[in-house]
């Protein structure tokens, strides 16, 4: 386990140090909920949601969520391109502990990003108790790994084609953001277009947006069944993982980027 984290701490140092990106995220969230949020929820009116600010701003931590996991596989992919891989798979460690290390860098990078952000969120809200933001804080880095897995397992494209890895994760995050319920609820979505509702069950933020929604304490009414998100988002992390230990595992000894 000390192998581990040194090599965490040896790939997530460089990051921290100084922690720019991780203060421009803030900075650009706080953009976003108190001058873009402030505005838009005098614009949006949905009965269920009485100040739509709020929801607005729970939508978008997930969407960071998506990004943070997103970049699990972008940082992959430039490892092969840099010349870090093949020092990384030549050092005496298994597999399995590779895997583990950017998995836990990951979360790390997760933990780090949402700090603030779920702060300001919980003071927003407000009257929450520790359960609840026990359980938003879960439903957030399980969808965290499911997409970082997710992500993982695309990234063995790039090794073919980079160009082809950044049209396919592009053209994903496009779909699965905007075809989800990270900025309107799901009945919302249904009494605009059946078909947009339909799709947005789809998408994996759809599950992960509409669970941390109901631990803060957001109207039931207007969400999905919060066991079915809690399946949903289970199954997508032990699914995504796992294929990508497997694809570790298997397919990229001796291959080259390109």
């Amino acid at each position: 386990m000390l192998d581990v984290l040194r090599l965490v701490w040896f790939d997530l140092k460089h990051e921290v140090y100084p922690p720019v990106w991780i203060g421009l995220q803030w900075f650009s969230f706080s953009i976003q909920i108190f001058i873009y949020g402030a505005l838009i929820s005098q614009l949006v009116k949905i009965p269920q949601i009485p100040n739509y600010q709020q929801f607005y701003a729970v939508g978008f931590v997930v969407m960071m969520t998506f990004d943070v996991g997103s970049h699990a596989g972008r940082e992959f992919v430039e490892a092969a391109h840099e010349g870090r891989l093949p020092y990384l798979l030549s050092l005496p460690i298994s597999r399995s502990k590779l895997f583990l290390s950017i998995a836990l860098k990951g979360g790390l990078e997760l933990a780090l990003m949402l700090m603030v952000p779920l702060a300001i969120i919980l003071a927003l809200i407000g009257n929450l108790t520790i359960l609840s933001v026990v359980a938003a804080a879960a439903g957030l880095f399980c969808l965290g790994f499911g997409v970082a897995g997710l992500m993982l397992g695309l990234s063995f494209i790039a090794f073919k084609s980079s160009d082809l890895y950044s049209a396919v994760v592009t053209g994903l995050s496009a779909l699965v953001i905007r075809f989800s319920t990270v900025v309107y609820p799901l009945v919302f979505l249904a009494q605009a277009s059946p078909g947009y509702e339909s799709v947005a069950k789809l998408s994996p933020l759809t599950y992960g947006a509409d669970l941390v929604h109901f631990a803060l304490g957001f109207d039931p009414s207007m969400l999905l069944d919060p066991t079915i998100a809690v399946a949903v988002l289970s199954a997508l992390a032990v699914s995504t993982l796992g294929l990508a230990v497997f694809l570790l595992g298997r397919l990229v000894e001796g291959v080259k980027s390109g």
